[in-house]
Protein backbone atom coordinates (compact mmCIF):
# COMPACT_ATOMS: atom_id res chain seq x y z
CA UNK A 1 0.00 0.00 0.00
CA UNK A 2 0.86 3.40 -0.74
CA UNK A 3 2.06 6.15 2.16
CA UNK A 4 -0.35 8.40 2.85
CA UNK A 5 2.37 11.74 2.58
CA UNK A 6 -0.14 14.18 3.66
CA UNK A 7 -2.12 12.53 6.32
CA UNK A 8 -0.96 13.99 9.96
CA UNK A 9 -1.19 11.99 13.35
CA UNK A 10 -3.91 14.01 14.24
CA UNK A 11 -5.74 13.27 10.89
CA UNK A 12 -6.03 9.75 11.90
CA UNK A 13 -7.44 10.46 15.48
CA UNK A 14 -10.05 11.82 13.95
CA UNK A 15 -10.69 8.84 11.78
CA UNK A 16 -11.73 6.73 14.45
CA UNK A 17 -14.12 6.64 17.81
CA UNK A 18 -13.31 9.29 20.53
CA UNK A 19 -10.81 7.86 22.74
CA UNK A 20 -9.28 5.02 20.97
CA UNK A 21 -6.14 6.77 19.44
CA UNK A 22 -4.68 10.06 20.12
CA UNK A 23 -1.53 11.77 18.25
CA UNK A 24 1.01 13.71 20.93
CA UNK A 25 4.57 15.10 19.42
CA UNK A 26 3.51 14.41 15.66
CA UNK A 27 3.29 10.47 16.55
CA UNK A 28 -0.02 8.19 17.13
CA UNK A 29 -0.30 6.36 20.27
CA UNK A 30 -3.16 3.97 20.74
CA UNK A 31 -4.75 5.20 23.63
CA UNK A 32 -5.82 1.62 24.96
CA UNK A 33 -2.20 -0.03 24.33
CA UNK A 34 -0.36 3.11 25.11
CA UNK A 35 2.03 2.31 22.19
CA UNK A 36 2.80 4.33 19.24
CA UNK A 37 1.29 3.06 16.04
CA UNK A 38 2.12 3.60 12.46
CA UNK A 39 0.09 6.54 11.39
CA UNK A 40 1.69 6.28 7.57
CA UNK A 41 -0.42 3.56 6.42
CA UNK A 42 -4.42 3.16 7.66
CA UNK A 43 -4.05 -0.34 6.74
CA UNK A 44 -1.46 -0.81 9.75
CA UNK A 45 -3.49 1.12 12.33
CA UNK A 46 -6.50 -1.48 11.06
CA UNK A 47 -4.26 -3.98 11.40
CA UNK A 48 -3.50 -3.47 15.43
CA UNK A 49 -6.85 -2.08 15.86
CA UNK A 50 -7.85 -5.74 14.87
CA UNK A 51 -4.93 -7.55 16.91
CA UNK A 52 -5.97 -10.38 19.90
CA UNK A 53 -3.04 -7.83 21.98
CA UNK A 54 -5.57 -4.67 21.26
CA UNK A 55 -8.93 -6.03 21.89
CA UNK A 56 -7.75 -7.65 25.41
CA UNK A 57 -6.45 -4.79 26.63
CA UNK A 58 -9.53 -2.86 25.64
CA UNK A 59 -11.86 -5.08 27.04
CA UNK A 60 -9.42 -4.76 30.55
CA UNK A 61 -9.19 -0.76 30.40
CA UNK A 62 -13.25 -1.29 29.92
CA UNK A 63 -13.92 -3.38 32.78
CA UNK A 64 -11.47 -1.56 35.29
CA UNK A 65 -12.39 2.16 34.33
CA UNK A 66 -16.17 0.61 35.45
CA UNK A 67 -15.07 -1.20 38.58
CA UNK A 68 -16.58 0.82 41.37
CA UNK A 69 -13.37 0.32 43.80
CA UNK A 70 -11.19 1.46 41.07
CA UNK A 71 -13.96 4.89 40.55
CA UNK A 72 -14.00 5.06 44.26
CA UNK A 73 -9.98 5.00 44.57
CA UNK A 74 -9.14 8.02 42.21
CA UNK A 75 -11.87 9.70 43.63
CA UNK A 76 -9.96 9.31 47.10
CA UNK A 77 -6.67 10.36 45.50
CA UNK A 78 -8.15 13.63 43.99
CA UNK A 79 -9.45 14.83 47.30
CA UNK A 80 -5.66 14.09 49.14
CA UNK A 81 -4.88 17.01 46.63
CA UNK A 82 -6.02 21.46 45.94
CA UNK A 83 -8.47 21.12 43.09
CA UNK A 84 -6.58 21.51 39.85
CA UNK A 85 -7.00 20.76 36.02
CA UNK A 86 -7.69 17.45 34.83
CA UNK A 87 -4.03 17.93 33.11
CA UNK A 88 -2.78 17.99 36.93
CA UNK A 89 -5.35 15.51 38.33
CA UNK A 90 -3.98 13.11 35.35
CA UNK A 91 -0.58 13.74 36.72
CA UNK A 92 -1.56 13.89 40.55
CA UNK A 93 -2.85 10.11 39.87
CA UNK A 94 0.24 9.04 37.82
CA UNK A 95 2.72 9.88 40.95
CA UNK A 96 0.37 8.21 43.44
CA UNK A 97 -0.07 4.99 41.45
CA UNK A 98 3.72 4.86 41.12
CA UNK A 99 4.52 5.70 44.44
CA UNK A 100 2.28 3.12 46.14
CA UNK A 101 3.56 0.58 43.54
CA UNK A 102 7.13 0.92 44.36
CA UNK A 103 5.92 0.26 48.14
CA UNK A 104 4.39 -2.55 47.46
CA UNK A 105 7.52 -3.68 45.46
CA UNK A 106 10.00 -2.17 48.18
CA UNK A 107 11.79 -0.44 45.63
CA UNK A 108 13.52 2.53 47.52
CA UNK A 109 11.58 6.05 45.91
CA UNK A 110 15.25 7.22 45.63
CA UNK A 111 15.49 5.02 42.98
CA UNK A 112 13.06 6.97 40.89
CA UNK A 113 15.64 10.17 41.23
CA UNK A 114 18.10 8.22 38.70
CA UNK A 115 18.86 10.02 35.89
CA UNK A 116 18.23 7.26 32.96
CA UNK A 117 15.11 6.72 34.84
CA UNK A 118 13.76 9.82 34.58
CA UNK A 119 14.62 10.32 31.18
CA UNK A 120 12.90 6.98 29.98
CA UNK A 121 10.06 8.09 31.59
CA UNK A 122 9.75 10.97 30.34
CA UNK A 123 10.06 10.26 27.03
CA UNK A 124 8.08 6.56 27.20
CA UNK A 125 5.03 7.70 29.78
CA UNK A 126 2.49 10.05 29.42
CA UNK A 127 2.95 12.65 31.88
CA UNK A 128 6.32 11.04 32.93
CA UNK A 129 8.19 14.11 32.52
CA UNK A 130 5.80 15.57 35.61
CA UNK A 131 6.76 13.09 37.89
CA UNK A 132 8.51 15.07 41.52
CA UNK A 133 10.52 13.41 43.90
CA UNK A 134 7.83 10.63 44.88
CA UNK A 135 8.92 10.63 49.04
CA UNK A 136 6.34 13.68 48.90
CA UNK A 137 3.82 11.65 47.76
CA UNK A 138 4.22 8.33 50.81
CA UNK A 139 2.25 10.20 53.70
CA UNK A 140 -0.60 10.62 50.96
CA UNK A 141 -0.51 6.98 49.89
CA UNK A 142 -0.16 6.39 53.46
CA UNK A 143 -3.36 7.94 54.12
CA UNK A 144 -5.51 6.41 50.94
CA UNK A 145 -4.27 2.99 52.55
CA UNK A 146 -5.80 4.13 55.72
CA UNK A 147 -9.43 4.79 54.64
CA UNK A 148 -9.09 1.36 52.56
CA UNK A 149 -8.39 -0.65 55.82
CA UNK A 150 -11.25 1.53 57.27
CA UNK A 151 -13.95 0.48 54.49
CA UNK A 152 -13.12 -2.92 55.03
CA UNK A 153 -13.70 -3.48 58.29
CA UNK A 154 -16.60 -1.64 58.02
CA UNK A 155 -17.84 -3.94 55.87
CA UNK A 156 -16.35 -7.09 57.70
CA UNK A 157 -18.24 -6.27 61.02
CA UNK A 158 -16.48 -8.85 63.58
CA UNK A 159 -12.32 -9.20 63.19
CA UNK A 160 -10.06 -10.55 65.69
CA UNK A 161 -6.72 -8.97 66.80
CA UNK A 162 -3.43 -10.55 66.19
CA UNK A 163 -0.38 -9.14 67.81
CA UNK A 164 3.60 -10.34 67.60
CA UNK A 165 6.52 -8.23 69.41
CA UNK A 166 10.04 -7.93 67.88
CA UNK A 167 12.98 -6.14 67.92
CA UNK A 168 14.99 -4.38 65.15
CA UNK A 169 18.56 -4.37 64.53
CA UNK A 170 18.51 -1.25 66.28
CA UNK A 171 17.48 -2.73 69.71
CA UNK A 172 14.10 -1.30 69.57
CA UNK A 173 11.32 -2.84 70.32
CA UNK A 174 8.42 -3.23 67.98
CA UNK A 175 5.05 -4.30 68.16
CA UNK A 176 2.99 -5.20 64.85
CA UNK A 177 -1.08 -5.18 65.64
CA UNK A 178 -2.91 -7.21 62.71
CA UNK A 179 -6.72 -7.60 61.94
CA UNK A 180 -8.15 -10.89 60.74
CA UNK A 181 -11.61 -9.91 58.60
CA UNK A 182 -14.00 -12.40 59.08
CA UNK A 183 -16.28 -11.91 56.74
CA UNK A 184 -18.82 -14.72 56.48
CA UNK A 185 -21.40 -12.40 55.63
CA UNK A 186 -19.84 -11.11 52.47
CA UNK A 187 -20.43 -11.67 48.96
CA UNK A 188 -17.59 -14.14 47.86
CA UNK A 189 -18.35 -17.14 49.67
CA UNK A 190 -16.01 -19.17 47.52
CA UNK A 191 -13.05 -18.03 49.24
CA UNK A 192 -12.55 -20.17 51.71
CA UNK A 193 -9.72 -17.83 53.15
CA UNK A 194 -9.23 -14.80 55.98
CA UNK A 195 -7.94 -12.15 55.23
CA UNK A 196 -5.27 -10.27 57.16
CA UNK A 197 -4.06 -6.35 57.42
CA UNK A 198 -1.11 -5.22 59.02
CA UNK A 199 -3.31 -2.24 61.14
CA UNK A 200 -0.42 0.03 62.85
CA UNK A 201 3.06 -1.18 63.48
CA UNK A 202 4.30 0.30 66.99
CA UNK A 203 7.64 1.45 68.58
CA UNK A 204 7.50 0.74 72.27
CA UNK A 205 9.87 1.83 75.03
CA UNK A 206 9.54 -1.07 77.03
CA UNK A 207 7.48 -4.25 76.72
CA UNK A 208 5.63 -5.02 79.37
CA UNK A 209 1.30 -5.64 80.14
CA UNK A 210 0.89 -1.78 80.18
CA UNK A 211 3.11 -0.68 76.81
CA UNK A 212 0.87 -3.45 75.13
CA UNK A 213 -2.82 -3.01 76.33
CA UNK A 214 -2.19 0.84 76.01
CA UNK A 215 -0.65 0.43 72.07
CA UNK A 216 -3.72 -1.72 71.43
CA UNK A 217 -6.15 0.33 72.81
CA UNK A 218 -4.55 3.10 70.60
CA UNK A 219 -4.58 1.25 67.53
CA UNK A 220 -7.96 0.13 67.62
CA UNK A 221 -9.29 4.08 68.33
CA UNK A 222 -7.29 5.41 65.22
CA UNK A 223 -8.63 2.46 62.94
CA UNK A 224 -12.25 3.64 64.55
CA UNK A 225 -12.43 -0.28 65.84
CA UNK A 226 -16.02 -1.03 67.52
CA UNK A 227 -14.73 -2.84 70.47
CA UNK A 228 -17.99 -4.73 70.93
CA UNK A 229 -16.80 -6.26 67.00
CA UNK A 230 -13.78 -8.11 68.08
CA UNK A 231 -14.36 -11.94 68.64
CA UNK A 232 -10.65 -12.74 69.68
CA UNK A 233 -7.37 -11.39 70.97
CA UNK A 234 -4.67 -13.31 69.44
CA UNK A 235 -1.13 -13.78 70.65
CA UNK A 236 1.67 -15.85 72.06
CA UNK A 237 1.99 -17.41 75.31
CA UNK A 238 4.05 -14.32 76.81
CA UNK A 239 3.47 -13.68 80.26
CA UNK A 240 2.72 -9.86 79.63
CA UNK A 241 0.39 -10.64 77.09
CA UNK A 242 -1.62 -12.82 79.68
CA UNK A 243 -1.55 -10.27 81.31
CA UNK A 244 -2.56 -7.27 79.41
CA UNK A 245 -6.19 -9.24 78.17
CA UNK A 246 -7.08 -10.28 81.95
CA UNK A 247 -6.22 -7.04 83.27
CA UNK A 248 -7.13 -4.43 80.78
CA UNK A 249 -8.42 -5.49 77.06
CA UNK A 250 -10.62 -8.40 78.53
CA UNK A 251 -13.04 -5.78 79.89
CA UNK A 252 -12.82 -3.44 76.95
CA UNK A 253 -13.51 -6.30 74.48
CA UNK A 254 -16.92 -7.46 76.06
CA UNK A 255 -17.16 -10.42 73.05
CA UNK A 256 -13.98 -11.61 72.89
CA UNK A 257 -11.71 -14.49 73.86
CA UNK A 258 -8.38 -14.81 74.36
CA UNK A 259 -6.52 -17.51 72.16
CA UNK A 260 -2.88 -18.05 72.23
CA UNK A 261 -1.19 -19.25 68.61
CA UNK A 262 -1.98 -22.71 68.38
CA UNK A 263 0.91 -22.99 65.75
CA UNK A 264 3.33 -21.32 68.84
CA UNK A 265 2.28 -24.02 71.28
CA UNK A 266 3.13 -27.00 68.93
CA UNK A 267 6.61 -25.45 68.06
CA UNK A 268 6.94 -25.40 71.97
CA UNK A 269 6.40 -28.94 72.20
CA UNK A 270 8.26 -29.93 69.04
CA UNK A 271 11.47 -27.96 70.92
CA UNK A 272 11.75 -30.97 72.95
CA UNK A 273 12.83 -33.42 70.05
CA UNK A 274 15.72 -31.15 70.05
CA UNK A 275 16.46 -30.58 73.87
CA UNK A 276 16.64 -34.62 73.97
CA UNK A 277 18.34 -35.68 70.73
CA UNK A 278 21.14 -33.72 71.69
CA UNK A 279 23.81 -35.65 69.46
CA UNK A 280 21.97 -34.55 66.58
CA UNK A 281 21.29 -31.11 67.74
CA UNK A 282 24.68 -30.97 68.27
CA UNK A 283 25.25 -32.61 64.44
CA UNK A 284 23.46 -30.03 62.73
CA UNK A 285 25.04 -26.80 64.50
CA UNK A 286 28.71 -28.51 63.99
CA UNK A 287 27.34 -28.86 59.93
CA UNK A 288 26.67 -25.33 59.69
CA UNK A 289 29.52 -24.01 61.41
CA UNK A 290 31.77 -26.36 58.90
CA UNK A 291 30.58 -24.28 55.88
CA UNK A 292 29.72 -20.90 57.20
CA UNK A 293 33.27 -19.76 58.73
CA UNK A 294 35.04 -21.41 54.92
CA UNK A 295 33.03 -20.68 51.74
CA UNK A 296 35.16 -22.45 49.88
CA UNK A 297 34.07 -25.84 51.37
CA UNK A 298 30.21 -25.56 50.10
CA UNK A 299 32.19 -25.80 46.93
CA UNK A 300 34.47 -28.91 47.72
CA UNK A 301 31.27 -30.70 49.32
CA UNK A 302 29.15 -30.15 46.22
CA UNK A 303 31.76 -31.67 44.08
CA UNK A 304 32.56 -34.53 46.79
CA UNK A 305 28.71 -35.12 46.94
CA UNK A 306 28.35 -35.08 43.18
CA UNK A 307 31.24 -38.02 42.49
CA UNK A 308 30.03 -40.00 45.37
CA UNK A 309 26.45 -40.09 44.43
CA UNK A 310 26.99 -41.14 40.78
CA UNK A 311 29.60 -43.41 42.20
CA UNK A 312 27.04 -45.32 44.24
CA UNK A 313 24.18 -44.88 41.71
CA UNK A 314 22.08 -43.16 44.09
CA UNK A 315 19.15 -40.79 42.89
CA UNK A 316 20.18 -38.42 45.46
CA UNK A 317 20.03 -34.13 44.38
CA UNK A 318 23.22 -33.05 45.20
CA UNK A 319 22.50 -30.00 47.21
CA UNK A 320 23.53 -28.20 50.36
CA UNK A 321 22.44 -28.95 53.47
CA UNK A 322 19.98 -26.24 55.62
CA UNK A 323 20.80 -24.10 57.73
CA UNK A 324 18.51 -23.95 60.66
CA UNK A 325 16.75 -20.47 61.87
CA UNK A 326 15.37 -20.33 65.55
CA UNK A 327 12.43 -17.87 64.09
CA UNK A 328 11.63 -20.11 61.35
CA UNK A 329 9.19 -22.82 63.04
CA UNK A 330 10.21 -26.29 61.30
CA UNK A 331 13.91 -25.64 59.59
CA UNK A 332 15.49 -27.51 62.51
CA UNK A 333 13.56 -30.18 61.32
CA UNK A 334 14.55 -29.59 57.57
CA UNK A 335 17.77 -30.29 58.14
CA UNK A 336 17.20 -33.66 60.25
CA UNK A 337 15.59 -35.00 57.26
CA UNK A 338 18.73 -34.00 54.71
CA UNK A 339 20.95 -34.99 57.25
CA UNK A 340 19.29 -38.47 57.40
CA UNK A 341 19.72 -38.68 53.37
CA UNK A 342 23.40 -37.47 53.49
CA UNK A 343 25.15 -38.27 57.15
CA UNK A 344 27.23 -41.22 54.99
CA UNK A 345 28.78 -38.94 52.88
CA UNK A 346 30.21 -36.92 55.49
CA UNK A 347 33.08 -39.19 56.93
CA UNK A 348 35.10 -38.89 53.51
CA UNK A 349 34.32 -35.47 53.17
CA UNK A 350 35.95 -34.68 56.36
CA UNK A 351 38.85 -36.99 55.69
CA UNK A 352 39.42 -34.92 52.14
CA UNK A 353 39.37 -31.45 54.33
CA UNK A 354 41.50 -32.42 57.42
CA UNK A 355 44.16 -33.66 54.83
CA UNK A 356 43.77 -29.70 53.39
CA UNK A 357 43.82 -28.14 56.83
CA UNK A 358 44.36 -30.49 59.50
CA UNK A 359 44.26 -28.36 62.80
CA UNK A 360 41.07 -26.73 62.07
CA UNK A 361 38.94 -27.43 65.50
CA UNK A 362 35.45 -27.94 63.97
CA UNK A 363 36.20 -30.31 61.57
CA UNK A 364 37.99 -32.53 64.54
CA UNK A 365 35.05 -31.90 66.14
CA UNK A 366 32.60 -33.28 63.65
CA UNK A 367 34.82 -36.17 62.73
CA UNK A 368 34.40 -36.98 66.48
CA UNK A 369 30.94 -36.88 66.19
CA UNK A 370 30.54 -39.07 63.35
CA UNK A 371 32.74 -41.67 64.67
CA UNK A 372 29.63 -43.02 65.85
CA UNK A 373 27.98 -42.79 62.41
CA UNK A 374 25.45 -45.56 62.73
CA UNK A 375 23.72 -44.21 66.36
CA UNK A 376 23.18 -41.11 64.83
CA UNK A 377 21.96 -42.48 61.30
CA UNK A 378 19.11 -44.37 63.55
CA UNK A 379 18.31 -41.21 65.74
CA UNK A 380 17.80 -38.77 62.58
CA UNK A 381 15.58 -41.13 61.06
CA UNK A 382 13.39 -41.57 64.22
CA UNK A 383 13.24 -37.96 63.85
CA UNK A 384 12.34 -37.72 60.32
CA UNK A 385 9.83 -40.28 60.97
CA UNK A 386 7.94 -39.00 64.11
CA UNK A 387 8.42 -35.33 64.07
CA UNK A 388 7.14 -34.71 60.88
CA UNK A 389 3.42 -34.87 62.40
CA UNK A 390 4.12 -32.09 64.68
CA UNK A 391 5.51 -29.84 61.65
CA UNK A 392 2.55 -30.84 59.21
CA UNK A 393 0.28 -29.67 62.36
CA UNK A 394 2.42 -26.81 62.63
CA UNK A 395 1.84 -25.85 58.82
CA UNK A 396 -2.05 -26.29 59.55
CA UNK A 397 -2.42 -23.89 62.23
CA UNK A 398 -0.53 -21.19 59.99
CA UNK A 399 -3.06 -21.41 57.34
CA UNK A 400 -5.69 -18.85 56.86
CA UNK A 401 -8.28 -20.86 55.60
CA UNK A 402 -10.89 -21.05 58.47
CA UNK A 403 -9.83 -24.56 60.50
CA UNK A 404 -10.40 -23.13 64.24
CA UNK A 405 -12.96 -25.63 64.56
CA UNK A 406 -11.06 -28.84 63.96
CA UNK A 407 -8.31 -27.19 66.18
CA UNK A 408 -9.08 -29.23 68.87
CA UNK A 409 -9.26 -32.69 67.44
CA UNK A 410 -6.27 -32.27 65.72
CA UNK A 411 -4.22 -31.55 68.64
CA UNK A 412 -6.10 -34.54 70.66
CA UNK A 413 -5.37 -37.12 67.84
CA UNK A 414 -1.71 -36.20 67.99
CA UNK A 415 -1.84 -36.91 71.66
CA UNK A 416 -3.45 -39.71 71.25
CA UNK A 417 -0.57 -40.97 68.80
CA UNK A 418 1.95 -40.22 70.96
CA UNK A 419 0.46 -42.25 73.57
CA UNK A 420 0.31 -45.30 71.62
CA UNK A 421 3.99 -45.05 70.53
CA UNK A 422 5.44 -45.02 73.74
CA UNK A 423 4.09 -49.03 74.21
CA UNK A 424 6.15 -49.56 70.64
CA UNK A 425 9.45 -51.38 70.77
CA UNK A 426 10.88 -48.55 67.84
CA UNK A 427 14.61 -49.24 68.38
CA UNK A 428 16.78 -52.57 69.33
CA UNK A 429 19.35 -49.88 71.04
CA UNK A 430 17.93 -49.21 74.50
CA UNK A 431 19.53 -45.90 75.10
CA UNK A 432 17.63 -44.23 72.19
CA UNK A 433 14.25 -46.49 73.15
CA UNK A 434 14.17 -45.03 76.47
CA UNK A 435 15.04 -41.39 75.09
CA UNK A 436 12.12 -41.94 72.51
CA UNK A 437 9.89 -43.05 75.24
CA UNK A 438 10.86 -39.82 76.97
CA UNK A 439 10.44 -37.50 74.59
CA UNK A 440 6.91 -38.75 73.50
CA UNK A 441 5.87 -38.48 77.16
CA UNK A 442 7.39 -34.84 77.55
CA UNK A 443 5.34 -33.70 74.34
CA UNK A 444 2.13 -35.53 75.76
CA UNK A 445 2.65 -33.90 78.33
CA UNK A 446 2.92 -30.17 77.33
CA UNK A 447 0.20 -30.47 74.77
CA UNK A 448 -2.11 -31.88 77.52
CA UNK A 449 -1.12 -28.66 79.80
CA UNK A 450 -2.13 -26.48 77.44
CA UNK A 451 -5.36 -28.20 75.86
CA UNK A 452 -7.00 -30.36 78.40
CA UNK A 453 -5.18 -29.09 81.87
CA UNK A 454 -8.52 -29.96 83.65
CA UNK A 455 -7.94 -34.16 82.53
CA UNK A 456 -4.67 -33.72 85.26
CA UNK A 457 -4.22 -33.21 88.78
CA UNK A 458 -0.96 -31.11 88.47
CA UNK A 459 -1.89 -26.62 88.22
CA UNK A 460 -0.04 -25.60 84.82
CA UNK A 461 1.83 -22.58 84.82
CA UNK A 462 1.13 -22.24 80.95
CA UNK A 463 -2.02 -23.17 79.50
CA UNK A 464 -4.43 -22.40 76.45
CA UNK A 465 -6.14 -19.95 77.84
CA UNK A 466 -8.99 -20.80 75.17
CA UNK A 467 -9.04 -24.77 75.32
CA UNK A 468 -12.29 -24.27 76.45
CA UNK A 469 -13.54 -22.60 73.80
CA UNK A 470 -12.01 -24.58 71.40
CA UNK A 471 -13.72 -27.37 72.28
CA UNK A 472 -17.09 -26.03 72.22
CA UNK A 473 -16.81 -23.89 68.95
CA UNK A 474 -16.29 -27.53 67.06
CA UNK A 475 -20.70 -26.92 67.11
CA UNK A 476 -20.34 -24.55 64.31
CA UNK A 477 -18.72 -27.14 62.00
CA UNK A 478 -21.59 -28.76 60.48
CA UNK A 479 -19.95 -31.47 59.99
CA UNK A 480 -19.17 -31.94 63.53
CA UNK A 481 -21.89 -31.05 65.14
CA UNK A 482 -24.09 -34.30 64.13
CA UNK A 483 -21.53 -36.46 66.31
CA UNK A 484 -21.16 -34.22 69.13
CA UNK A 485 -23.12 -34.48 72.96
CA UNK A 486 -24.18 -30.50 73.24
CA UNK A 487 -24.73 -31.21 76.84
CA UNK A 488 -21.23 -31.64 77.47
CA UNK A 489 -20.03 -29.22 75.49
CA UNK A 490 -18.70 -25.85 77.55
CA UNK A 491 -20.98 -23.79 75.25
CA UNK A 492 -20.90 -20.40 77.34
CA UNK A 493 -17.31 -20.30 77.03
CA UNK A 494 -18.32 -18.96 73.78
CA UNK A 495 -18.95 -15.11 74.01
CA UNK A 496 -22.16 -14.17 73.23
CA UNK A 497 -23.58 -17.40 73.89
CA UNK A 498 -27.66 -16.91 75.07
CA UNK A 499 -30.40 -18.86 75.55
CA UNK A 500 -31.77 -17.75 72.02
CA UNK A 501 -28.72 -19.75 70.77
CA UNK A 502 -29.73 -22.58 72.39
CA UNK A 503 -32.87 -22.90 71.41
CA UNK A 504 -31.81 -22.75 67.55
CA UNK A 505 -28.94 -25.52 67.89
CA UNK A 506 -31.41 -28.41 67.53
CA UNK A 507 -32.71 -26.93 64.20
CA UNK A 508 -29.38 -25.93 63.16
CA UNK A 509 -28.04 -29.69 63.82
CA UNK A 510 -31.11 -31.55 61.52
CA UNK A 511 -30.39 -28.81 58.68
CA UNK A 512 -26.52 -29.41 59.01
CA UNK A 513 -27.42 -33.31 58.82
CA UNK A 514 -29.13 -32.64 55.53
CA UNK A 515 -26.49 -30.24 54.12
CA UNK A 516 -23.82 -31.00 51.26
CA UNK A 517 -21.04 -32.23 52.80
CA UNK A 518 -19.15 -30.84 50.03
CA UNK A 519 -20.56 -27.06 51.05
CA UNK A 520 -17.71 -24.43 51.91
CA UNK A 521 -18.31 -23.07 55.63
CA UNK A 522 -18.67 -19.79 54.36
CA UNK A 523 -21.56 -20.74 51.69
CA UNK A 524 -23.40 -22.75 54.55
CA UNK A 525 -23.48 -20.13 57.21
CA UNK A 526 -24.52 -17.28 54.22
CA UNK A 527 -27.25 -19.83 53.42
CA UNK A 528 -28.25 -20.61 57.15
CA UNK A 529 -28.84 -16.82 58.06
CA UNK A 530 -31.99 -16.31 57.75
CA UNK A 531 -32.85 -19.74 59.87
CA UNK A 532 -30.25 -19.26 62.60
CA UNK A 533 -29.46 -15.64 62.65
CA UNK A 534 -27.98 -15.54 66.49
CA UNK A 535 -26.00 -18.77 65.47
CA UNK A 536 -24.83 -17.08 62.41
CA UNK A 537 -23.42 -14.42 64.17
CA UNK A 538 -21.40 -16.77 66.65
CA UNK A 539 -19.96 -18.41 63.64
CA UNK A 540 -17.62 -15.83 62.75
CA UNK A 541 -14.71 -17.35 64.78
CA UNK A 542 -11.08 -16.26 65.57
CA UNK A 543 -8.77 -17.81 63.61
CA UNK A 544 -4.74 -17.55 64.25
CA UNK A 545 -2.58 -16.33 61.27
CA UNK A 546 1.19 -16.25 60.77
CA UNK A 547 1.77 -13.30 62.96
CA UNK A 548 5.52 -13.66 62.01
CA UNK A 549 4.94 -12.18 58.42
CA UNK A 550 4.72 -9.16 59.76
CA UNK A 551 7.94 -9.24 61.28
CA UNK A 552 9.37 -10.42 57.76
CA UNK A 553 7.78 -7.51 56.36
CA UNK A 554 9.39 -4.84 58.77
CA UNK A 555 12.72 -6.47 58.21
CA UNK A 556 12.97 -5.90 54.64
CA UNK A 557 11.66 -2.27 55.04
CA UNK A 558 13.93 -1.50 57.82
CA UNK A 559 17.29 -2.70 55.77
CA UNK A 560 21.12 -0.89 56.40
CA UNK A 561 20.23 1.80 53.69
CA UNK A 562 17.09 2.98 55.58
CA UNK A 563 18.59 3.42 59.06
CA UNK A 564 18.37 7.01 59.05
CA UNK A 565 14.44 6.79 58.09
CA UNK A 566 12.16 8.42 60.48
CA UNK A 567 10.09 5.61 61.99
CA UNK A 568 5.98 7.48 60.89
CA UNK A 569 7.99 6.81 57.31
CA UNK A 570 8.91 2.93 58.15
CA UNK A 571 5.30 2.29 59.70
CA UNK A 572 4.24 3.74 56.58
CA UNK A 573 6.36 1.24 54.01
CA UNK A 574 6.04 -2.05 56.36
CA UNK A 575 2.08 -1.08 56.43
CA UNK A 576 1.81 -0.85 52.96
CA UNK A 577 4.68 -3.98 51.98
CA UNK A 578 2.55 -6.45 53.70
CA UNK A 579 -1.29 -5.39 53.08
CA UNK A 580 -0.17 -5.70 49.35
CA UNK A 581 0.77 -9.23 49.37
CA UNK A 582 -2.43 -10.19 51.33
Amino acid sequence: SKKAKNVSASDHVKQYPLGVLHSDGGKLFCTYCNVTVDHDQKLSVDRHLDSSTHRKRKVEIQSTTTNDSLMKKQKMVTSLFQKSTKNREAQNYLNFELTEACICANILLEKLDNEKLRKCLRWHVANGGAIPSLAQYLSKVAGCHKQEIMELIKWSGCLSVVTDDSTDSQGQYVLHSLFVLQGLNGEDTSDPELKAVLADTMYLHAVNYNTISQAIVNCLNMIGVDFNNISAFISDNATYMSKAYNQVLQGLLPNSVHLTCNAHIVVLASDIWRANFSEVDKLIATVEKVFKYCLSRKLHFKKHLQSTVQAVGSNLHVKLPPEPVKTRWGSWYAATEYHAQYVTFYPTFVEEEMEITPNTQVLKELKCLLDDSETLQVQLNLITRYVKELVNLIKWFESHEIRVYQAYNKVVDLIHTYEALKGEQLCGDAGIQNKCIKTFTEVVDKLTCYYNPNSSERTFHFTQPAHQFLKAVRVFDPLQVCMLNLDTLPLDFIPGFNRSCKTELECYRFHANECNTDLLLTAFWRSAEPCFPNITNLANVPNSVDAERSVSAYRQVFTAQRQSMKEEQVKQLTKLNFNSKT
